[in-house]
């Protein structure tokens, strides 16, 4: 047997035995295609009682009551997440006439314009509302527009119970990306940190 092929196997021993920890650190790495925002993630912790996993370029923040709308401010592409408690009485799942009305009643108020007269709403006619019962979750998708200006986009809302009491906590991805033509990877993107949200005593997760 060759020097070559000893050499060859000695290094294949290493990485199927003796590097099994640094290989799954390299997976993990090339399967999470952003860096960790571990600032931002420990503020969504303290003020809405959930872990979520955010990109390091989502930096940009507004606080309101009960509310936290974060965004990478982004000239192209600009990839937007909310997340607010509503105090209400509605139980799950909501229909989408409800959905509607809750989530402008705090999107008006928090996220406006150029002017106070210049806030997001809702398409209604374009909202599509499915409840999965095992994750204890409604999923709703649809558009958004700004009133009084030329803004909008697609939107996705996961609604939740709130484990600590009456009421629920929404948490949407929403872009304004005009330029962009095929929004496919930009709304995997938003759905992908949604997807990580993980609500302490929610029994559904």
């Amino acid at each position: 047997m060759s020097n070559k092929i000893i050499v060859f196997m000695l290094a294949a021993m290493l990485v199927f035995c003796g590097c099994n920890s640094r290989r799954k650190g390299m997976l993990g790495r090339l399967n999470r295609p952003y860096e960790d925002n571990p600032e931002m993630q420990e503020r969504v912790r303290k003020l809405m009682g959930m872990s979520i996993e955010l990109p390091a370029d989502m930096r940009s923040s507004k606080q309101g009551k009960g509310f936290l709308w974060i965004s990478n401010n982004a000239t192209t592409g600009m990839k937007n997440v909310a997340i607010y408690k509503v105090t209400t009485a509605d139980t799950l799942p909501l229909s989408v006439e409800r959905f509607c009305q809750l989530r402008d009643s705090v999107m008006q108020i928090n996220i406006k314009g150029e002017t106070d007269s210049m806030f997001i709403t809702t398409l209604k006619a374009s909202v599509k509302g499915h409840f999965n019962p095992k994750k204890r979750r409604c999923r709703y998708e649809g558009l958004w527009e700004m009133q009084g200006d030329a803004m909008g986009g697609p939107f996705i809302c996961n609604v939740y119970k709130r484990p600590e009491g009456e009421g629920l906590i929404f948490a949407e991805g929403f872009l304004y990306a005009p330029e962009i033509s095929n929004k496919k990877t930009l709304l995997g993107q938003l759905n992908a940190i949604l997807s990580s949200i993980n609500i302490k005593n929610n029994n559904g997760k």
